[in-house]
C-alpha cells in the first residue's frame, strides 16, 4: 500500500501578478510510463516520488485539446492578432457554459500557453515591467468599483477607500499601457447580475474598460446569457465585437457526440500514466461516467483522479470505478425512498 498523503503541490494565487508569474512559469515534465516490473524493482519512496509526479502532470500538466477547446485558442489568436493593430472597436470573446464545464481551466492555460510565447519572443517594446496577461476573478455582489479595484491587487497597487471608480479605472488603464498587457481575463462574470444592488453600472464599465484599456478582453462566465449582462444598450456592441463560445456539458445523443466523449475519456486516461491500464479501457465504463458527471468536463477529470490516486495507493495500477458505481447505486436508492415517502404522504 503507498501513502501518497505526503504533502501538496503548492498552488500559485493567479489573481496576483506574482502568482500568476509563477503559474506561467511552472514546468511540469511529461512522467514516462513504467513497465510493471521497472516500477515493482522501486523502493518504497522512489515508488511514492513517481506517483507523485504523474498524480501533479495529470491535475495541472496540460489540458485536453478538444475541439471546443481548439476552437476557443484558434479564434483568441486571431480576435489578439487583429488587435494589435486596431485603435478602437476591439474584438472580444466570452466563454459562456454550465458550471464545472472546465471553463477557467482552458481560459487560463491558453493564456499561460500565450505568456510563454511572449516569454521566448522578448520584450519588443522595451518596458521595465512587462505584464502580458491580466486575470481577475469576478468577486459575488460585485460594484464597478469592487471590480476595478481586483484589478489594481493584481497588479500589486495600493488603492485608498474614497478613490471613485473612474480614478481607478483611468489608474488601470495607464499601467495597461505601460505594461504592455495584450490579454485580460474577468472570470466568474456572471457576479455581474443586473438584478443585483450596486451592480447595475456595472456592464457600462466594462465596456469603458475595453475603450480604454488596449488589450484583448476575455469574459469566463455560467450561462452568461440568462445574468442580464447582454442587456441593454451595450448588447448591441458586444454582438458585433464579442464572440460567445460555449464551453457545455457533453452529450450522448448520437454517435458523434459519444465519440467525442470516449476521445475526452481516452485523454484523460492517457493523462494518468498508469501502468497497468489497457489503453482505451476507460470507455468500457463511458455512460457511467457521463452518468455520474453530467457530461462535464470539470466533474469526469475529478471523478477519473480520485480513481487514479486509489489505483496507485492499491499498487493495482489499473482504473477501478467500483466505488462510484456503489455510491451511485446508493444514490439511487435514496432518490427511490424519497419518491416513495412523496407518494405516501399525499
Amino acid at each position: 500500500m503507498i501513502d501518497l498523503s505526503v504533502g501538496s503541490l503548492k498552488k500559485p494565487n493567479w489573481q496576483t501578478k506574482e502568482g500568476w508569474s509563477d503559474f506561467v512559469g511552472e514546468q511540469l515534465v511529461e512522467p514516462e510510463v513504467m513497465t510493471r516490473n521497472d516500477l515493482d524493482a522501486l523502493t518504497e519512496d522512489e515508488r511514492t516520488s513517481y506517483c507523485l509526479r504523474r498524480l501533479d502532470f495529470m491535475a495541472n500538466g496540460r489540458i485536453s485539446l478538444t475541439a471546443e477547446v481548439k476552437a476557443i485558442r484558434d479564434e483568441l489568436r486571431l480576435r489578439m492578432v487583429a488587435n494589435a493593430r486596431k485603435r478602437g472597436g476591439k474584438f472580444g470573446l466570452i466563454i459562456n457554459g454550465v458550471p464545472n464545464a472546465g471553463k477557467s481551466t482552458t481560459v487560463t492555460r491558453l493564456a499561460k500557453e500565450f505568456e510563454i510565447q511572449r516569454r521566448v519572443r522578448g520584450n519588443p517594446r522595451g518596458q521595465r515591467s512587462v505584464v502580458p496577461v491580466i486575470y481577475v476573478s469576478t468577486p459575488s455582489d460585485c460594484t464597478p468599483k469592487s471590480l476595478l479595484v481586483e484589478f489594481h491587487h493584481f497588479l500589486g497597487r495600493p488603492t485608498r477607500p474614497r478613490m471613485t471608480a473612474p480614478e481607478l479605472l483611468n489608474g488601470l488603464a495607464d499601467v495597461v499601457e505601460r505594461c504592455g498587457t495584450e490579454l485580460i481575463i474577468i472570470d466568474e462574470i456572471h457576479n455581474l447580475n443586473q438584478d443585483r444592488q450596486g451592480a447595475s453600472d456595472a456592464t457600462n464599465y466594462l465596456k469603458q474598460l475595453s475603450e480604454k484599456c488596449q488589450a484583448t478582453f476575455v469574459y469566463v462566465g455560467a450561462n452568461v446569457e440568462d445574468t442580464g449582462l447582454l442587456d441593454g444598450g451595450w448588447a448591441a456592441q458586444v454582438a458585433t465585437r464579442f464572440r460567445i463560445m460555449d464551453l457545455d456539458a457533453h452529450q450522448l445523443n448520437n454517435q458523434r457526440n459519444r465519440d467525442r466523449w470516449c476521445a475526452l475519456l481516452e485523454d484523460l486516461e492517457a493523462n494518468a500514466k498508469l501502468v497497468s491500464q489497457e489503453t482505451g479501457s476507460i470507455v468500457d465504463d463511458a455512460e457511467l461516467l457521463w452518468e455520474a458527471s453530467h457530461g462535464r468536463v470539470g466533474e469526469v477529470a475529478g471523478i477519473i483522479e480520485l480513481a487514479v490516486i486509489e489505483a496507485m495507493e492499491s499498487e493495482s495500477e489499473r482504473l477501478n470505478f467500483s466505488r462510484l458505481r456503489a455510491a451511485m447505486d446508493d444514490e439511487r436508492r435514496r432518490r427511490a425512498r424519497r419518491q416513495l415517502d412523496e407518494g405516501s404522504g399525499e
